[in-house]
C-alpha cells in the first residue's frame, strides 16, 4: 500500500513537530510504502523520501504550492493521509475526488475553519485523539476517535524512583506559551501554593503578546523568583528533562497535549482539566478550573504507581496502537 504523508515539517530535533519522524517510521513498520510532502525539511537522517515545499529556503507561498500541485500530481500513491494541517487538503481537493484517491486527516483541534469543511467533504475519516476535537463532527461516522499515539520506542524511559527525582514542589509544564494552553491559570495556582512551589516552563512563545501578559502576570504576583521560562528544547532532550520531575501541570483547553502522555511514561502524575484527564484515562483532577481548585488539588495529590500510568499510556495512546487503528481504515479505502 502507497501512502502519502503530508505534514507540515519533518525535523527530528524540531520542539514541536519532531515527533512526525516517529510516525512516518511506524506507518512503515506497519507495512505502507511512505513518500513524504512536507512544508520544511531540517535535520533527517533516515531513508524514506520527503519532498520540502520549500519553507527552509525561504520559497514564496506561490513557488511553495506550484511544488505542491507538481508532487500530488506527479508521485506514486494509493491513498493520501493528511497530518494535522488540512490547509493542503484544499489545492489537492479536486484533484483527489477525480482520481478517486481516499484520502484521510489527522486533527486534533476543536476551531471550524474552510480548509477543515473541505476535509470533510473530500475525507473518507477525520482522526483525532479525542472526542473533544472537531466537536462539530461529533456523531458523525466519518470522525474516529483514536487516542494519542506516543512513541513507546522512543520514549523508553527507565524508572526513575521518586526519592531520586527534584521535590514533588518542583512543578513542570512543558507546551507551546499560546493563550489555549492557558499558563496564566497555572501561574495563578502557584500563587495559593506554598513558597516552596516552583513552576519550571519548557516551550517557545507562539503569541508574542500572550507571552508578554505572562511575564508581566509573573511580576505581578510578585513570583519572579519562583517561575522560569526555559524556552524551547529539542524533543530528543526532553528524555532527559522528564525524569527529573514528578508532577506536570498542563491546563490545556479541550485538547490532550502529547507532552501529557509523555510525561506519564516518565511517571510523572499530570495535572489537567477534567475533560482531559477523562479523555487520557486518569482517575482523578481538580474539582474547579480554578486557581485555588488547581493549587489545593497539587497540595494533596495521589500518585498513580509509573506502572499504572504506563498501562494507561499503552492501553488507549501508543502510537503502534494508533497507527494500527487508522491502518484499517486506510488499507480498506473507507
Amino acid at each position: 500500500m502507497k501512502l502519502l504523508f503530508i505534514t507540515t515539517k519533518i525535523h527530528e530535533r524540531d520542539d514541536d513537530f519532531a515527533f512526525a519522524s516517529l510516525w512516518v517510521k511506524e506507518f512503515i513498520r506497519q507495512g505502507f510504502d511512505i513518500s513524504v510532502i512536507c512544508h520544511e525539511k531540517e535535520v533527517y537522517t533516515d531513508n524514506f523520501p520527503v519532498y520540502s515545499l520549500g519553507r527552509e529556503k525561504g520559497f514564496s507561498k506561490f513557488k511553495s504550492m506550484l511544488i505542491f500541485l507538481k508532487l500530488i500530481l506527479s508521485l506514486d500513491y494509493d491513498r493520501v493521509f493528511v497530518h494535522m494541517n488540512p490547509k493542503w487538503i484544499v489545492p489537492g481537493a479536486l484533484f483527489w475526488r477525480i482520481k478517486n484517491t481516499p484520502v484521510y486527516l489527522w486533527y486534533t483541534h476543536y476551531t471550524m475553519h474552510f480548509p477543515l469543511r473541505v476535509s470533510h467533504w473530500l475525507c473518507k475519516r477525520l482522526f483525532c485523539a479525542t472526542k473533544n476535537s472537531m466537536p462539530q463532527y461529533e456523531g458523525d461516522p466519518k470522525k474516529i476517535v483514536t487516542g494519542h499515539g506516543i512513541d513507546m520506542r522512543f520514549w523508553d524511559f527507565n524508572a526513575t524512583p521518586q526519592n531520586e527525582r527534584r521535590a514533588k514542589t518542583e512543578l513542570l509544564s512543558i507546551h507551546r506559551v499560546c493563550r489555549s494552553k492557558r499558563l496564566d491559570l497555572v501561574i495563578k495556582a502557584l500563587k495559593f501554593l506554598p513558597d516552596e512551589y516552583t513552576l519550571t516552563v519548557y516551550g517557545r512563545e507562539l503569541e508574542d503578546n500572550y507571552a508578554k501578559e505572562i511575564k508581566d502576570l509573573i511580576k505581578e504576583l510578585n513570583l519572579v523568583d519562583r517561575v522560569k521560562l526555559m524556552g524551547s528544547v529539542p524533543m530528543p532532550e526532553l528524555l532527559k528533562i522528564y525524569p527529573q520531575y514528578q508532577i506536570m501541570v498542563n491546563m490545556a483547553l479541550e485538547t490532550i497535549d502529547k507532552t501529557m502522555i509523555e510525561a506519564m511514561l516518565a511517571g510523572l502524575q499530570v495535572v489537567t482539566t477534567s475533560n482531559n484527564a477523562r479523555a487520557i484515562g486518569l482517575p482523578d483532577f481538580p474539582k474547579e478550573e480554578t486557581p485555588e481548585a488547581i493549587a489545593e488539588y497539587i497540595k494533596n495529590i495521589n500518585f498513580l504507581s509509573i506502572e499504572e500510568s504506563r498501562k494507561i499510556v499503552k492501553e488507549n495512546h501508543s502510537l503502534e496502537s494508533l497507527v494500527k487503528k487508522m491502518g484499517e481504515y486506510i488499507k480498506a479505502g473507507n
